[in-house]
């Protein structure tokens, strides 16, 4: 997910063709230079003539694109990335009741003053899956609750106990269909899922 391009770069006195590719964290640089800038680091986005000047907190950065991919790359970079919790669509208003343990610093940030005690006043179940067992503790609190959506939240990668697929091939079987997808943190990921035969 995110945008991407390939441009001449100009970078502490060297100039190259890259590959670029702008998510909610990062401006990442690839080929002869390779180069990870955090969003958070970016403090301008100037249209030059041939592209974009992006000044950061230490070098500038030049890229050079046509017109019109300069502007859209501009509003891209200038815009502020959804928090996690906004792209849980999570908030006071719409809060959620949590099902299992986890140590997480990002998932705990989006949590903070947005959880409930009760499934019932709950507009979204997340549920953190850490363990084989937990996956159809889960789908039981889902098909309970069948008007809510449930964010599956698990480990990244091929050494997770529970995985995706497993997840996926888990919920489908059940009659939940998987509409959204979300990076948590550099250890966890998330989908979220919902039964066809909901109303909403």
């Amino acid at each position: 997910m995110g945008r991407e391009a390939v441009a001449v770069c100009h970078w502490e006195g060297e100039v190259a063709e890259a590959k670029l590719h702008l998510d909610s964290k990062a401006l990442q640089l690839r080929g002869q230079i390779h180069l990870d800038i955090p969003r958070s680091a970016i403090r301008d986005v100037e249209i030059v003539k041939g592209g974009l000047l992006v000044r950061t907190h230490g070098p500038d950065l030049e890229m050079e694109f046509g017109t019109s991919d300069a502007l859209k790359w501009q509003k891209a970079l200038l815009k502020k990335p959804p928090t996690l919790a906004e792209k849980l669509g999570i908030s006071a208003e719409a809060p959620a009741f949590v099902m299992g343990d986890f140590d997480d610093v990002e998932l705990s940030s989006a949590l903070t003053g947005r959880t409930v005690q009760s499934v019932g006043d709950a507009a979204f179940i997340v549920a953190v899956l850490l363990q084989i067992d937990a996956l159809e503790k889960a789908s039981d609190l889902a098909l309970a609750h069948p008007d809510k959506h449930i964010w599956m939240v698990h480990q990244k990668g091929k050494t997770a106990v529970v995985g995706d697929t497993m997840i996926r091939t888990h919920m489908r079987a059940l009659g939940f269909i998987d509409s959204k997808t979300s990076a948590v943190s550099d250890r966890l990921t998330t989908t979220r899922y919902r039964l066809r035969t909901s109303s909403r």
